[in-house]
């Protein structure tokens, strides 16, 4: 190309950029042409958004064909992050968690800029429907997926947390505080949608005025509402009104709840987490919800005379495990009475009126409960005050519970049972708190609604067997016509029969060692015996307890 073509070009390329770029084979320069960015297209969904609503925002815009474009996103309130980029499309997200600063019209103004230095910029107008802030809001980052506070924050209003998001508190902590002129009301921290995740936050209130609310206003750490999602390695602490002495129903440290069992199913996992100092209860799962609590820390804070608390509480039809917890100092030594703390609440039925759901299936295994009045409290009633018609199958097992001292003016129990059906085994009960003796009429170890003895039955499967070596243990127990264990004062004796019997002996000892046993009791609390076997010969063998009424009772194992 001839230098005279060139300036002759560069009348014609109205609009466009040249750029000498080097040179041909014949020494006369290259020439680049870039194309002018060009805003061709925005777009802003929805029209208005609220409290933990994100705000979808998008760019298309033309310029020369295969460069790289960046996106960069601004905004003067809330949040903006989560951008994609795909050739000349450019793709936000803004959100607000609570409130924004007084005066302030929110916008979003995205720049885009090729590889010469060319951009173009447009702002978004954003149309907010929720509260203004009287503080600074809680600071936070926004990505796709995902929020994270940036420092500790306090806060006079909820934060939502967007629909399948992420919540990270990164360490920090969120402190709830009155508005002025009025009281905090609601959870600190909620889902807006129905997926929602917490992870590594801190949850407390100051100086909170001694109000009491109801029904949705109630006080709540941390709450999962309609909504599936997880809480885990996080803290609630300090969740209470007035000086700590207030009788409010209300200040859940974790809650998952779902009122209406039509939608769903939902599942909420609560984890590796610690509430200490509530006001009521600790963890609450209530309603239509499947949920796994497991392997938190949950203290009460010792005797108090304002308020009975609980420290775990599952409710009208939550399902799912319990287990691995190690809750403490649920006591109640105030006036009012038939009053109770408690370290394991399951309640449901006739406690919330007519046709009410009760909670069933629920497993509470390899729990830590101390200085609780009641350790666990299996409390659903049918009607005004009858154990259910259908079982409930509740399985307690493997606890750990004690409880030194009889404080509780009115009742206390390491176990107390007025569901049906409910299996109760293998809990290690001790301490002056839960020994009949000590109150004779007060204090329980485990404490059953049940009529007559009137049948055994084995709480362990049935097992395959090496010949000479010790059986895994079983486990039989004295039970009522609907399955509620009835200590039983006769003694039961253990036989075998079959090809296998010949030889065989029980144990006591786990590991078959000791003397032989023959008898076993069933007089205990837990109204239980375990024992094991080993057999010299191959083949069928039936395990059978009796000893009158209750019984017999009869279990098909195999040696090999």
């Amino acid at each position: 190309m001839r230098r005279a073509d060139v300036g002759h070009l560069s009348l014609l390329a109205v609009g466009l950029l040249l750029v000498a770029a080097g040179c041909d084979e014949r020494g006369a320069p290259d020439v680049t042409y870039r194309v002018p960015l060009v805003l061709q297209e925005t777009s802003q969904s929805p029209a208005s958004v609220g409290p933990g609503e994100p705000l979808r925002l998008g760019v298309t815009v033309s310029g020369t064909p295969g460069e790289p474009l960046t996106f960069t996103w601004s905004t003067n309130a809330g949040g903006v992050g989560g951008t994609v980029s795909d050739g000349g499309r450019g793709d936000g997200v803004w959100a607000a968690l609570s409130c924004l600063p007084p005066g302030v019209t929110p916008t979003v103004t995205v720049t885009v800029t090729d590889a010469a230095g060319q951009s173009v910029s447009h702002t978004f107008p954003i149309t907010w429907t929720g509260p203004r802030c009287t503080r600074e809001p809680c600071p936070f980052s926004l990505a796709e997926g995902r929020v994270a506070l940036t420092a500790d924050c306090t806060t006079d209003s909820t934060l939502f947390i967007p629909d399948d998001y992420t919540f990270d508190g990164q360490g920090h902590t969120v402190t709830a505080v009155d508005p002025p002129g009025g009281a905090f009301t609601g959870a600190v921290l909620r889902n807006r949608g129905t997926k929602a995740r917490v992870q590594n936050v801190t949850v407390t209130a100051s100086g909170l005025k001694d109000v009491c609310q109801s029904d949705a206003a109630r006080l709540r750490g941390i709450l999962l509402e309609g909504a599936s999602g997880e809480v885990v390695d996080s803290e609630v602490r300090d969740l209470q009104k007035g000086s700590g002495a207030s009788g409010c129903q209300e200040g859940f440290g974790i809650e998952a709840r779902n009122d209406d069992a039509s939608r769903g199913p939902f599942r909420v996992d609560v984890l590796r987490s610690r509430v200490s100092r509530f006001q009521k209860v600790g963890l609450l799962a209530i309603g239509a919800v499947e949920v796994t609590l497991s392997n938190n820390t949950v203290e009460g804070g010792g005797p108090s005379a304002s308020i009975a608390r609980n420290g775990l509480q599952v409710s009208l039809g939550a399902r799912g495990r319990v287990t691995g917890n190690t809750v403490s100092g649920n006591a109640y030594t105030g006036p009012m009475a038939d009053t109770t703390g408690t370290g394991i609440l399951i309640t449901g039925g006739g406690y919330y009126g007519p046709g009410s759901p009760l909670v069933t299936g629920l497993v509470i295994e390899g729990n830590t409960l101390t200085g609780n009045d009641i350790g666990i409290s299996l409390s659903q009633l049918e009607g005004a005050g009858d154990a259910p018609s259908t079982p409930t199958r509740l399985r307690v097992a493997g606890n750990t519970l004690g409880n030194g001292a009889a404080s509780n003016p009115y009742y206390q129990a390491a176990i107390a049972d007025y569901g049906t059906g409910n299996v109760i085994t293998s809990n290690a009960v001790s301490g002056a708190g839960y020994d009949p003796t000590t109150v004779p009429g007060r204090t329980f170890s485990v404490d059953v609604l049940a009529e007559a003895a009137s049948a055994l039955a084995f709480l362990t499967p049935a097992s395959d067997v090496a010949v000479g070596a010790c059986s895994g243990k079983l486990t039989v127990q004295s039970q009522d016509a609907k399955g509620n264990l009835v200590p039983s004062s006769e003694t039961f004796t253990l036989s075998a029969s079959g090809p296998a019997a010949p030889g065989l002996t029980f144990f006591s000892d786990p590991g078959c060692g000791g003397s032989a046993l023959s008898t076993v009791s069933l007089s205990n609390p837990q109204a239980e015996a375990t024992f094991y076997f080993k057999a010299s010969t191959p083949g069928a063998v039936t395990v059978s307890v009796a000893g009158g009424v209750p019984g017999p009772a009869s279990q098909a194992h195999t040696v090999h």
